[in-house]
């Protein structure tokens, strides 16, 4: 089975019908509407990660869903918090 030839692209995220060449522009807008300091479009990937973690989903799904290969490197893109230390080692921390 072959998908057709000469289809127009669809578009998931556009402006007006027309494609956004630039992500991250158009994510620093919003951030700079919504009045958000310092959060990069990079941090949205470490932010799925943890989140994604905390829900209790392991980390081979989690790697198939953002696409790394190693174990290693989806890694680097989960912190602990200082509550889930706390909880850890309790309130000493």
């Amino acid at each position: 089975m072959e998908l057709p030839k000469n289809l127009p692209a669809a578009r998931v995220f556009n402006r007006n019908g027309k494609p956004i060449t630039s992500i991250r522009k158009v994510f620093e807008a919003a951030c700079r509407r919504a009045e958000i300091e310092g959060f990069t479009f990079h941090a949205l990937r470490h932010k799925a990660i943890n989140n994604w973690r905390l829900q209790g989903h392991d980390y081979f799904r989690i790697m198939a869903a953002t696409g790394h290969k190693t174990l290693k490197v989806c890694k680097r893109y989960s912190t602990v918090s200082q509550d889930e230390l706390k909880a850890l080692v309790g309130e000493k921390w």
